[in-house]
């Protein structure tokens, strides 16, 4: 018994061995596009006016800030907003009270923001690249997490940034 025991044992790890991960590294079709949209180039000598500028700005929007590096060029930040509309919600009551169900809307969500400064390589100063993302909890008490990928709010947030570097960098 004890023999038949150990040979499973053993052809378990064989067989779970030959699992093949053809495409685990492989990236998707709209990464160039959305690294392009969360990285811009600013012509400065100084990273930490830049990651000060930053943190200015992200407070300015209303987020409260996790943790800062400035040594590894790193922000992380979040803040807690309402989710959904009230045309949604009472869409989908009206939705729910004709099908006789329950129903499901959106409640609350939490931002989140990383943000992470680099030297470039091809050109004078520091790349920052900024991602947005969220998660999103239902009247249900289920959660999502998305992406943020809206261009607008991406744009926004480098024009805020480039106002603050000026600012800041002058001393006004």
């Amino acid at each position: 018994m004890k023999k038949i025991f150990i040979l499973i044992l053993m052809m378990s790890f064989v067989i779970s061995g030959c699992v093949s991960y053809e495409n685990y590294y492989k990236l998707d079709e709209e990464y160039l596009a959305r690294r392009q949209l969360e990285t811009r180039n600013f012509d400065t000598k100084d990273e930490e006016l830049l990651l000060t500028s930053s943190a200015q700005v992200l407070q300015d929007l209303g987020f409260t800030l996790d943790e800062t590096e400035t040594k590894l060029g790193l922000i992380t930040a979040n803040k807690d907003r309402e989710a959904g509309s009230t045309g949604q919600k009472v869409g989908m009551v009206l939705l729910a009270a004709l099908a006789g169900t329950r129903p499901i809307y959106d409640v609350q969500q939490k931002i989140y923001v990383t943000l992470v400064t680099t030297k470039s390589k091809t050109n004078f100063g520091y790349n920052v690249r900024v991602e947005f993302a969220r998660i999103i909890w239902d009247n249900m008490k289920n959660a999502r997490t998305e992406k943020i990928s809206d261009e607008e709010i991406y744009q926004d947030f480098f024009n805020k940034l480039s106002q603050s570097v000026f600012l800041t960098a002058n001393n006004i």
